[in-house]
């Protein structure tokens, strides 16, 4: 690592006759065997690695000194004799092995092959094992900051970091002490680092001109957009430069702008749809929806809920090469084969309304509109899924049944509504437990009062929680998956719509046991996949206030018997 000049190389300092080659050692590796990597020097890490230009084979060292003849290497592991004599004999200087510990090692290693003028989504893999391993993010981004030279590099490396941990977005927000960098990892904020107060400003305005955004103004919120490219070797051997779109938002605050970055990488990151999270039900109902031939089918939720996920897993499984399939979305967030996909522009007159007028003239099958807003958009899709074609949109709603109101509320003709109908989703994201440290618990009796259940009906050997480890931050949770509630349109329902008894309509889905929010969570924790400390964050309590109770079904509870 090239050092600062307030921070004189231990190498250095010793050539200067300062200290001596005992306290150059203990300077650069103290007592536990933790390795001060300020304190080593680039030029006798140079000058050693030049007599390998192929380190394939060389065991794990780190150049420490080079003094009198001989090299000081720092290593992890015991050294044999004959691999010692080998170094010697390529160097053709005396070689002496000072031991470190594994940690400092695989830091140094992990500074020594980082290129800060990249963005790479590859993982971090342990030197000593060959094995993937999970990294501690901030200590990771604080090293490799450490060898950024210019801001450029060191928002690169913020993104390279985010890109590894699975982060959606990246908050850059102005403190008293300096700029916060946050990770939003599983629809969790995280704090990462805290940028020194004299990079803020810089590290702001190098964020909006890679965004092509008026550094000048700072008075009012600005959006931007970078396009960039990043390695990724997830799915195979080879390296692999992968297209990644950034959408970013600056906001004036207290103590200056505050940006967000959503990162939206432009492989396709969908898999398939039976791996949403969806109930063996849930997903029954919805696959036979797909394979209708028209009908509108509507997904709500607020924003990171996953309705994007969703949606464009549907669109996949819908899209063969016999259907043609367009949609309309505000904005592009990814690009899929076989699908014609159109951008919103507002400026040039490119409305949800008029875009999706133009596709009907573009002979669809199956549309999608990235969301109703206002009366003409809700007017035109309603026909359109009378009309032969499939519609899929979404709306912002706290559950499915209150999509029908506000559909209402919008414009189109109950009737209308009730006839294009096809079905509901109302969507969240909750945190799975992490595989890596989860323990079995039995479960409080807040825990059962909470979703409505008796101890013996709830499959108590199943419930389990994370104690917390390196592999998900301590925080027991590790990736999430889909929680849904799902109405099926059917013909009663369809007679409620248009008569518009929402309250006659409440009933009516308790009464047949709906798949609703409440049956969806205790699906989910009764059979280990998330805990009821996730499922009270994510949904509001009043997805719990009108479950139906046992004996409202004949003393049966459907939603706990089917799971087990």
């Amino acid at each position: 690592m090239e050092l600062s000049s307030s921070t004189p190389s231990a190498w250095r300092q010793l050539r200067n006759r300062q200290i001596s080659c005992k306290e150059a050692l203990a300077l650069l590796v103290n007592s536990q065997g933790t390795l001060e990597r300020e304190r080593l020097d680039w030029e006798v890490n140079s000058r050693f690695f030049r007599h390998f230009p192929n380190r394939q084979g060389l065991p794990p060292v780190i150049p420490l000194i080079l003094w009198r003849g001989c090299y000081y290497l720092g290593s992890p592991v015991k050294i044999s004799t004959e691999t010692i004599q080998a170094l010697s004999d390529r160097t053709l200087t005396d070689i002496k092995i000072i031991p470190v510990n594994s940690k400092s090692y695989r830091l140094w290693f992990h500074s020594q092959n980082l290129d800060p003028n990249r963005i790479s989504s590859t993982p971090l893999m342990n030197p000593l094992t060959g094995e993937q391993e999970k990294e501690d993010i901030c200590e990771t981004t604080e090293l490799y900051l450490e060898k950024a030279v210019d801001q450029i590099a060191r928002i690169r490396t913020i993104i390279s970091g985010a890109l590894r941990n699975r982060a959606s977005d990246i908050h850059f927000e102005p403190m008293p002490e300096g700029l916060r960098v946050r990770y939003r990892i599983d629809g969790v904020l995280r704090n990462i680092t805290t940028l020194p107060l004299e990079l803020s400003r810089k590290v702001i305005v190098a964020i909006k001109v890679m965004s092509d955004i008026d550094i000048a103004e700072s008075r009012r919120p600005q959006d931007g957009r970078i396009a960039d490219k990043y390695v990724d070797n997830s799915s195979s051997d080879s390296q692999q430069e992968v297209g990644m779109d950034m959408r970013v938002s600056t906001l004036p605050c207290v103590g200056g702008e505050k940006i967000v970055i959503r990162l939206l990488p432009r492989q396709n990151p969908f898999c398939q749809i039976d791996d949403l999270g969806f109930s063996r039900q849930a997903l029954t109902i919805y696959k036979s929806w797909l394979q209708q031939p028209q009908g509108m089918i509507i997904l709500t939720g607020p924003t990171g809920s996953g309705k994007t996920s969703t949606l464009y897993n549907s669109l996949q499984f819908v899209a063969t090469e016999h259907v043609n399939v367009i949609t309309v979305e505000d904005p592009v967030e990814y690009v899929l084969a076989g699908i014609t996909q159109t951008q919103v522009n507002e400026r040039a007159g490119m409305t949800f309304a008029a875009g999706l007028r133009s596709i009907l003239r573009q002979d669809p099958d199956v549309i999608m509109v990235g969301e109703i807003r206002d009366a003409e958009t809700a007017e035109t899709a309603v026909r359109a899924a009378l009309t032969g074609h499939l519609v899929f949109t979404t709306l912002h709603t706290n559950d499915a049944i209150g999509a029908i109101p506000r559909l209402q509320d919008i414009g189109p003709n109950p009737g209308l509504i009730s006839e294009a109908l096809l079905g509901i989703v109302a969507q969240r994201l909750v945190r799975r437990v992490c595989p890596h440290c989860a323990q079995t618990y039995t479960p409080t009796e807040t825990d059962l009062r909470v979703l409505g259940l008796e101890y013996k009906l709830a499959n108590p050997k199943s419930w389990r929680r994370g104690v917390g480890c390196v592999k998900c931050f301590n925080s027991g949770y590790l990736g999430r998956e889909a929680i849904v509630e799902l109405i099926d349109i059917d013909e009663r329902v369809r007679e409620l719509i248009y008569e518009g008894h929402m309250t006659q309509l409440h009933h009516h889905l308790q009464k047949i046991n709906f798949v609703s929010f409440a049956r969806a969570a205790i699906e989910k924790v009764t059979t280990g996949v998330t805990t009821v400390e996730e499922i009270l964050r994510v949904l509001p309590r009043s997805a719990f206030s009108n479950q139906v109770s046992p004996e409202n079904t004949n003393g049966k509870v459907h939603h706990i018997t089917a799971f087990n």
